[in-house]
């Protein structure tokens, strides 16, 4: 089973990563790029399928795999990702990106008075489905093959947690499915004791903590994540599934994981941390440590990050370091006499932290998450604190793991497992009211475009859209000047 939902993983991610190279690169750029990813991701397959490292596969029995498939079907329709439910407010801004990547040339370029743009976003789940819709010349097509896309890709994630989860019976296959779609932190217990102890609390929505609008604290419930803003959550899900097959495989870790920037800006920042630190970890445990530099500085780690790194880097480089106005820039936060909201709402995750202790006090990967899950509300970026609600999708992922694992360890006492089944239900009571705010039939528009919002003297635009999905100054922008496979001038 591993074997093969790894290549499947690496298809699903690479896919939309030579999608981009045709449409975006210059040929004399782009062809050598996509030859040395295939030598080395044929390479890898090469060697995976010659280890047997897979001595306790997990088997699905058909019908559990059928109830599998179906449910994720249903569960993507529902949150509105083919357009059939009702779709959430971030959903206007998915439906431009898929409609302009298939109605304009590529790369997109957005001409406004006295402002040229280039649509400079994390474009990975959108590609192939607007690809698709080009072909066709049907916006509604790639609206529809996005949502099929987007269930292929979180049934490969389910896979991936079954896997790393050893679910290994139908019960465990079917709970796990479920904790997979439900799990979320507390949040509802932070909401009760801000309510008791804290003067002027406020909430206006049932997925946030916060005081009167001026702290915004979210860690968002895994079905709140896939309702609002699935293309950012499905690749980060599939890359710590493959990370748990084998953490300390650093020759592989450019290969593995570089694409996450692509698809998952912010996932990738709590995704590198733990890179970097499990090969410091090998490092200091090998005795040979030459042959740990060997592993870190990899032909395959070298050449992709030359290759498609500096592309990658080229194209966001614009877009990261464009000079933003301060209310979505990086600050700290300064609580003051506020504290109290701070370690409210951090209480929404620590009966997990507590809980998880005893099974995880030597596990890496429960510290990093533990650490980021402590820190992040301590910073904050754009509009409603996108660093604190993406970045930790990859911590959150980690502790849902840890907590299922713990569910099926017959070492744990059945007191705690009772104690942390109680607090993923109160957790859970998060994702089944999303799950309600879907219920409705509604016909979502895909007849709307960034092109207006791509200019920074606009007056009724908000900041958050006018500076996140563009790269301004493009004749400046050394991936127009140097990678950019067309140039504005030679479409006139």
């Amino acid at each position: 089973m591993v074997f093969g939902v790894k290549i499947l993983s690496l298809s699903y991610i690479y896919i939309s990563i030579f999608i981009f190279l045709i449409g975006w690169v210059k040929p004399l750029i782009s062809i050598p790029t996509t030859i040395v990813l295939l030598f080395f991701i044929i390479k890898y397959i090469r060697k995976e399928k010659t280890k047997i490292e897979d001595k306790n596969p997990i088997y699905i029995d058909i019908k559990i795999l059928i109830l599998i498939i179906f449910i994720v079907l249903l569960v993507g329709t529902v949150l509105g990702w083919t357009g059939i439910f009702k779709q959430s407010d971030d959903w206007a801004k998915h439906n431009a990106i898929l409609s302009d990547l298939t109605k304009k040339d590529w790369p997109v370029y957005y001409i406004n008075e006295n402002e040229d743009s280039m649509l400079t976003y994390y474009l990975g789940q959108y590609i192939f489905p607007a690809l698709i819709g080009k072909i066709f010349s049907s916006v509604i097509i790639t609206q529809a093959i996005n949502g099929i896309w987007a269930m292929l890709g979180i049934f490969i994630a389910i896979l991936h947690i079954l896997k790393i989860t050893d679910s290994n019976t139908s019960k465990k296959q079917i709970i796990t499915l479920l904790i997979t779609l439900l799990f979320s932190t507390c949040i509802g217990l932070s909401q009760v004791l801000g309510k008791i102890f804290i003067a002027d609390y406020n909430i206006q929505d049932k997925n946030w903590f916060m005081l009167n609008q001026k702290f915004l604290l979210q860690y968002s419930s895994n079905i709140t994540l896939l309702r609002w803003v699935m293309p950012q959550v499905i690749i980060p899900w599939i890359c710590m599934g493959l990370l748990y097959d084998d953490k300390y495989d650093l020759k592989n870790y450019i290969l593995l994981f570089l694409p996450v920037v692509f698809y998952s800006t912010l996932p990738f920042i709590s995704l590198a941390v733990i890179l970097i630190i499990l090969a410091i970890i090998k490092f200091i445990k090998e005795k040979n440590k030459l042959n740990v530099l060997k592993e870190l500085f990899s032909l395959s780690n070298i050449f992709i990050l030359l290759t498609l790194g500096t592309i990658l880097i080229l194209y966001f480089y614009g877009n990261v370091f464009l000079d933003k106005p301060d209310e979505i820039k990086l600050k700290i936060v300064n609580y003051g006499q506020d504290f109290l909201v701070y370690i409210f709402f951090i209480l929404s995750f620590l009966p997990y932290t507590i809980l998880l202790f005893k099974e995880n006090r030597k596990n890496v990967l429960y510290w990093i998450s533990t650490i980021f899950l402590v820190i992040l509300p301590f910073f904050t970026m754009g509009l409603f604190n996108d660093l604190l609600m993406r970045v930790s999708i990859i911590p959150l992922f980690v502790y849902m793991i840890l907590c299922i694992k713990t569910l099926y360890n017959n070492n744990v006492n059945k007191i705690i497992k009772a104690i942390l089944i109680i607090f993923m239900i109160i957790g859970s009571y998060t994702s089944i009211n999303e799950i309600f705010n879907s219920f409705a039939i509604s016909k979502n528009s895909m007849n709307i475009t960034l092109e207006h919002c791509a200019n920074r003297d606009s007056t009724d635009v908000r900041n958050d859209i006018k500076y996140n999905y563009y790269s301004y100054d493009i004749k400046d922008n050394l991936f127009y000047k140097y990678v950019s496979r067309t140039k504005i001038a030679e479409r006139e």
